[in-house]
Parts: C-alpha cells; sequence; structure tokens
C-alpha cells in the first residue's frame, strides 16, 4: 500500500458488474463507480486499455477498451453505470495491447495495434438504446497506435496499411464521416514514426519518441512544413504525448520511461518553446525519483487550467497549471493501488476529463474502467478578498513550528491541510483566527528538508500556500 490517502470506501468485486471500491488514496477525485471483467484474457500487460467519453441529449458515455474489443457504459447516472453495448476487434485471435479511439459528430473511431486489424467506426447516435457499428474494414488502416480527431480530419499515428507499408502519421477526411479520404503523410528522415500527436487550428504536436517533439503546420496536409521541435531537454527519453492549454500558450508532453518528470512547456514563441517548470509523481517515496525506480507517466489533458495525468502506477494526478512556472497538485486517487514498485508499465493508462457533469473516465490495465467525481478539482477558482491574507512568516521553515501571518475582516475557522509534494496529507487541522492581523503556529517537526502546500479552507473559498522546509 502507497504512503498517501485520505478516503476509505468499501468494496465487494462482483464478476463483471460496477460495485463499491475498495480502499482508494485519493485527493479530491473519489471513485464514483469501477467496472471489471476477470473473464477478460490479459495481454502481457493486462486486459485493459484505453477510454474515451461521450455526452449526448444531456447522457454521458464511457468507452474502454480490452484484448478483445470496446464496451460502451452509459455513465449518466455515475454511480450505477449500464453496460449498452460490445463489440469484438476485427481480429479475433490476437490479443490487443494497445486500442485507441476518437470522436467525430455521432461517431466513435476506433483503432488496435496488434494483429490483422481494422478501423472500426461506430454510431452512437442512438445511444443508450443500442450502438451501430457501421465500418470495419482494414482498407487504410490494419493496424494503427493512435489517432486524433480534429475538426474534420483523423491523424492515424503509426498506421500499418492494408499492403503492409507503414505511414508516421496518415491524413484523412472526414467530412463524410464514413468514407475517410487521405490527405496526406507526415513523414521525416528525422524520425521513423509519430508516437502520438495532439493538434490544434492545424498545427500539430507530434510526440516521436526518442526522437523528441516536433510541431508542424498541417494547413496542407499534402506539403506539412516543420515550425520547431523540442529535443536535448532535460530528463528526455522516450515523447510519449502532449497536451496544450485553452490559450495554446503552455504545452505539457511526457516521456514514457521511469523516473522521467513531466515536462511543461511556455509556448509564447512557437518556434522557441522554454521549459519552464517538471513535474513529478512519487506516491511510493522512492529515495531516487529521477531513477529507474521511479514513475511512469502516461498521457495528460488539460480542462481549462487543470492538468490531469494518466501515471501508469500512480493512477490518476491533478495539477492547477495557471502559473505554469509552479504546478500546484490539487487532486489525485491512486487506482492501482496494489502495487508495491514502479517496476514494468502497470496501472491508469488513459482518461477522459472533458464531460459536462465534470465527472472523469479513467482505464486501468488491470483494474478495469473507473468513474471518479472530478467537481472538486474543476469547481470555479473563488478570489480571496484583499483584506484577507493567509502566508508562511519566515520562508524556509528552520524550527519545529511554522508561523503562519493572517489578517482577516472577520473571525472565522478555517481548516488547513499540509501535504507533502507528493500529495501525502501530513496536517489537518481547524483554526479559529480573530478579526483583525495574527499569527497561528502549526508544528512541523519530523517533516522532512523540502517543499509543502498549505490549502486553507474558509467556508466557499479554498486556496494554498507553499513553504520549504530546510535541512538546519
Amino acid at each position: 500500500m502507497k504512503a498517501a490517502g485520505i478516503l476509505v470506501l468499501g468494496m465487494f468485486l462482483i464478476l463483471a458488474n460496477f460495485c463499491e471500491v475498495k480502499a482508494q488514496q485519493q485527493l479530491n477525485m473519489p471513485v464514483l463507480s469501477r467496472w471489471d471483467d476477470d473473464a477478460i484474457p490479459p495481454a502481457w500487460t493486462g486486459a485493459f486499455s484505453e477510454c474515451w467519453g461521450y455526452a449526448a441529449a444531456d447522457r454521458e458515455y464511457a468507452f474502454i477498451g480490452s484484448t478483445q474489443g470496446t464496451y460502451f457504459f452509459d455513465i449518466t447516472d455515475p454511480v450505477s453505470p449500464e453496460m449498452v453495448g460490445y463489440f469484438n476487434t476485427k481480429d479475433t485471435v490476437t490479443l490487443v495491447v494497445n486500442k485507441d479511439y476518437a470522436t467525430y459528430d455521432h461517431y466513435l473511431y476506433a483503432v488496435s495495434d496488434q494483429g490483422t486489424n481494422s478501423l472500426q467506426i461506430f454510431d452512437l447516435q442512438y445511444l443508450p438504446d443500442s450502438v451501430i457499428k457501421v465500418y470495419d474494414s482494414d482498407v487504410i488502416s490494419k493496424r494503427c497506435h493512435t489517432i486524433f480527431v480534429e475538426k474534420d480530419r483523423l491523424y492515424m499515428a503509426s498506421n500499418t496499411r492494408p499492403d503492409n507499408s507503414f505511414g508516421a502519421m496518415d491524413i484523412f477526411s472526414i467530412a463524410d464521416p464514413l468514407n475517410p479520404q487521405l490527405l496526406g503523410t507526415l513523414s521525416h528522415p528525422g524520425f521513423f514514426s509519430v508516437h502520438e500527436t495532439f493538434v490544434r487550428n492545424d498545427t500539430a504536436y507530434c510526440a516521436n519518441g526518442n526522437n523528441g517533439l516536433w510541431i508542424y503546420d498541417l494547413s496542407n496536409p499534402a506539403a506539412p512544413f516543420l515550425i520547431s521541435i523540442v529535443e536535448f531537454y532535460p530528463e528526455s527519453a522516450y515523447n510519449h504525448s502532449a497536451w496544450l492549454t485553452a490559450d495554446s500558450k503552455t504545452m505539457v508532453f511526457t516521456d514514457e520511461a521511469h523516473g522521467k518528470g513531466v515536462k511543461v512547456f511556455d509556448m509564447t514563441d512557437i518556434h522557441d518553446p522554454q521549459l519552464v517548470s517538471m513535474i513529478r509523481s512519487n506516491m511510493l517515496q522512492v529515495p531516487v525519483p529521477q531513477s529507474s525506480d521511479g514513475s511512469v507517466a502516461h498521457n495528460p489533458y488539460i480542462v481549462d487550467d487543470i492538468l490531469l495525468l494518466s501515471y501508469y502506477h500512480d493512477g490518476v494526478v491533478a495539477y492547477d497549471i495557471s502559473d505554469p512556472a509552479n504546478p500546484v497538485l490539487i487532486g489525485y486517487n491512486d487506482i492501482h493501488d496494489q502495487n508495491t514498485t514502479y517496476n514494468s508499465y502497470n496501472g491508469c493508462w488513459g482518461l477522459y476529463p472533458f464531460l459536462p457533469s465534470r465527472n472523469i473516465i479513467a482505464s486501468d490495465i488491470t483494474n478495469g474502467l473507473f468513474i471518479l467525481d472530478g467537481s472538486e478539482i474543476f469547481k470555479p477558482k473563488v478570489i480571496v478578498p484583499n483584506n484577507f491574507y493567509f502566508v508562511p512568516a519566515g520562508n524556509p521553515v528552520h524550527s519545529e513550528y511554522i508561523t503562519f501571518l493572517y489578517s482577516t475582516p472577520n473571525s472565522l475557522s478555517v481548516g488547513i491541510t499540509i501535504y507533502d509534494v507528493t500529495g501525502k496529507l501530513l496536517t489537518d487541522e481547524a483554526v479559529g483566527l480573530v478579526q483583525g492581523k495574527g499569527e497561528i503556529q502549526l508544528p512541523v517537526s519530523g517533516f522532512a528538508a523540502g517543499l509543502y502546500i498549505a490549502v486553507v479552507q474558509t467556508g466557499e473559498q479554498t486556496f494554498s500556500t507553499k513553504f520549504t522546509i530546510s535541512e538546519n
């Protein structure tokens, strides 16, 4: 069991059914329900891979890929989701490790990267009554690693065609959703394949594995224009996937290797991206988290100024990146809490945090489909009035107590919680503040040297401040 946790829930696992959930280590992201099916045969990694979501007509849906096919769930009631469909992959013999999904209009596009498979397209417009498979063909793809849809284009990264030729990234028009038309192929002598891409306004941020991240203008897919390359950055490894903030000013990407931090880049000048911070989850508190004993980040997703990460063994992790140079941990759920090391690549594969309800869909390679409550991490930020403040006095801290200075227009009670940078809860106190200016002290004896986060709750207002414990 990992050293972090707040909420404990009971669990009785019933085969192939949603159920209550066992003890989960979490902050601001409780589990609402989970589904698993022990009858699904695992590949070398496990039974499950990617998940995705969809919302229409005031209802919400989750999809998850297994070694054999795709499962469809109505999660409008997130505590009691209902399976509404299942379809096998085209190849019913080979166990699929990598599945990937994207939606366009009322269609779900699905690919597999093992066996002799196909592009599958499902019509979602008749949900929750039924799902219809309307396309299942290997004419343009028999294996594909990842896909992304932007506007009316389908981007197929690492695409193997029926004649076994390979496209680093094939680009298709899906203006006619059931009749994809090839627009162009991205290729370059500097890389063999695109692992995954994020596209906004025809600009593609291509994670190219060991060759770094390449940014392209794909306004004309037949003639891609290279804008810039991000390479030779600290803790570089296998550049896996990227995402942008809504204003396109901040980019986050992961390197899929043990001990490598998640990179946060300033994109003010797209021709010269600048690294401004790194994020690292270490729920197991390994002594050297930057080593091969460290954790592995998989996929980033950004909603407003909230970064969510599928972080393999450490589950789902959320940061406020409104100040990209100083990310603040605001939530997590260790949905894969059975591991005691960071060996291999077990745990959370993917997320879908874009539902109107603010619920979060998560897939775990071993533990199946999770529905998490994201309302706390997504709640609107409250601006603290200018006549109220709460700050550490003397930073870094050199004694067994930390002193906080405050000013409040009214006497009130506040809750103060202190976390380390891994999200481990260390202090949880209710404190009364007297009108006017004052100070309070909290014990920090036994705290190791390092950075800590104090979260202050004043009724409906929540804000955080940082302090450092000195080695002396």
